[in-house]
């Protein structure tokens, strides 16, 4: 009778077999690994292996299995790099931006919530969000016109609840003929969030049409049939306050407006992409191109290292889905940092509603050329507001883990 070797023994035979695998393969010098014969085996071997050559051994694994480029990687000696992280950083492909493995992340918390990022190997993590949406009013524009004012700073969870409360009072005021969602401080996070985001844009005939399909690695294909979000006009998701099913209230709009800057990074740029996507029409207003990051990944923690491999790429309906520059501003409006934000004198608030009168750019801020707060700031009338106001986020210079396009659930 055939014993089976404890699963201890088996991992340790496999660290000896990989270990020397990898290096046999990065001593041959040349290309990329993916493509050959001497593929790492399942990371789950490796998980919980917390030696530093077990380390090494989970990363090549992991990245093999789910990394978008896993085979443009060259193959490298992990016995070069002083930790994992390093190791992981140094195998990432040139034109990656986004992939990280620096350490734990504070912002998680375990949850039971349906719409959360889970993780591979079981865990389920969330990012948790404060004053996601920390204002929300009406305003008048120079020539009479109605607009709604949303500040959404984050796609975290709990966003969505806010949203959708913002857009209910919004549709209960008579009269609003624009939108304005500043997104200027909005690094993303949950795809289910700025789905439904864009969703209360829309009118009820965007049910079913395609918010955004995600294409995974080639070994993986089953996965990017299966991960397609599609405008809906009911929760999908639910957090706390409105459960899975409620009525979204949708404003039926053809136009909105979009505040954005550097900052404006992955979740909230799908909120662009999508919507042009069916054609609503989407005004950017800022000073910058967005950050340019049509990629997401879910958290993959080991040995007390949270790992962020690219994994999708988000597409539109129309296909469309390579914006690695970013989004430019059809309205190039220079900030002003010691202005608050959505106020009478908020220089990129201004243009739109300049925007929304004239159906044009400020002078001058069509070509590119920055514009003065002082020129765009006269006339705005200040509207009603009924969120509690806030001023610029603090640790607003960067986009950080929440810049992360994270799915709502895993798929096993």
């Amino acid at each position: 009778m055939t014993r089976s070797l404890p699963s201890s023994m088996r991992r340790a035979a496999g660290l000896a077999c990989v270990s020397a695998t990898l290096l046999l393969a990065a001593c041959g010098g040349g290309g990329g690994g993916g493509a050959d014969a001497s593929r790492p085996p399942s990371s789950a071997d490796y998980g919980g292996v917390c030696t530093p050559e077990g380390q090494k051994l989970f990363v090549r694994s992991y990245l093999d299995e789910v990394y978008l480029w896993y085979d443009e990687i060259v193959n490298l000696n992990p016995a070069n790099y002083s930790s994992a992280p390093d190791y992981f950083r140094a195998l990432l492909v040139p034109k990656d931006r986004y992939s990280d493995g620096s350490g734990s992340y504070s912002g998680f918390e375990p949850t039971s919530l349906a719409a959360t990022a889970t993780a591979a190997a079981g865990t389920a993590l969330k990012l948790t969000a404060g004053d996601s949406v920390p204002e929300y009013k009406t305003v008048r524009s120079p020539g009479g016109r109605t607009a709604g004012y949303v500040r959404v700073d984050d796609f975290l969870t709990g966003a969505q609840d806010q949203l959708i409360t913002a857009f209910n009072y919004l549709k209960a005021q008579s009269g609003v003929q624009d939108l304005v969602l500043d997104l200027r401080f909005n690094g993303g996070g949950y795809l289910y969030s700025a789905q439904a985001a864009a969703s209360m844009v829309t009118a009820p005939a965007a049910e079913g049409r395609v918010f955004e399909r995600l294409q995974f690695n080639n070994k993986r294909q089953a996965e990017s049939e299966r991960n397609t979000f599609y405008f809906t006009n009911k929760v999908q998701f639910a957090e706390r306050q409105y459960p899975a099913g409620t009525m979204l209230p949708q404003l039926s709009l053809p136009r909105v407006y979009v505040l954005s800057s550097a900052l404006t990074c992955s979740a909230s740029e799908s909120v662009i992409n999508s919507l042009r996507g069916i054609d609503v029409e989407v005004i950017v207003v800022g000073e910058e191109a967005t950050c340019g990051k049509p990629f997401g990944f879910r958290a993959r923690p080991n040995c007390g290292i949270t790992y962020y491999a690219v994994e999708f790429q988000g597409y539109n309906a129309k296909g469309f889905g390579d914006y690695q520059a970013g989004f430019t501003p059809q309205c190039r409006v220079t900030d002003n940092e010691t202005i608050e934000p959505g106020t009478a004198n908020d220089p990129l608030l201004a243009g739109a509603l300049f925007h929304a009168d004239t159906n044009s750019c400020p002078a001058g801020t069509a070509t590119g050329a920055p514009s003065k707060a002082s020129l765009l700031s006269q006339g705005l009338a200040t509207g009603v507001t009924a969120g509690r106001s806030a001023s610029r986020p603090a640790s607003a210079s960067q986009p950080g883990v929440n810049g992360r396009l994270l799915l709502p659930t895993a798929t096993p």
